[in-house]
């Protein structure tokens, strides 16, 4: 009985632990997506992005900004989308906008050309 007890905490800290990592992965490819958006648009003289979250915030910021930042922080709250669907939906925006694949690091001629030599829109199908 206590050997089970103790397989089974290992089992949800080795779980845990997976999952953690699985969360900071999602975390650093939105961020690099965030990174290749903001290029990318600023690129094709766009200044705006079209969502706050699709670009990094700036790590300096005057009060002013302070203010609006924590203004956004709400709005974001109330959009409740996970790392996951912000990555999904920024990582379409990159393939739509600007025929560019994140996890090939490719910007491509045209939408043949991305669907032809690029094997997915996700992570998994670029393992």
């Amino acid at each position: 009985m206590k050997n089970q007890a103790e397989e089974k905490a290992a089992e949800q800290f080795r779980m845990r632990l997976k999952n953690k990592q699985d969360e900071m992965k999602l975390e650093g490819d939105l961020r690099r997506s965030q990174r290749a958006c903001q290029q990318l648009d600023v690129q094709k003289n766009i200044q705006v992005p079209r969502e706050a979250w699709y670009w990094l915030r700036l790590e300096e910021e005057t009060e002013e900004d302070e203010e609006e930042k924590e203004q956004d922080e709400d709005e974001y709250k109330s959009e409740d989308l996970s790392v996951l669907e912000k990555l999904q939906i920024l990582t379409s925006y990159l393939r739509e906008e600007h025929l560019y694949c994140i996890w090939c690091g490719t910007a491509y001629e045209d939408k043949e050309d991305l669907s032809s030599n690029c094997p997915g829109p996700t992570s998994a199908d670029h393992d």
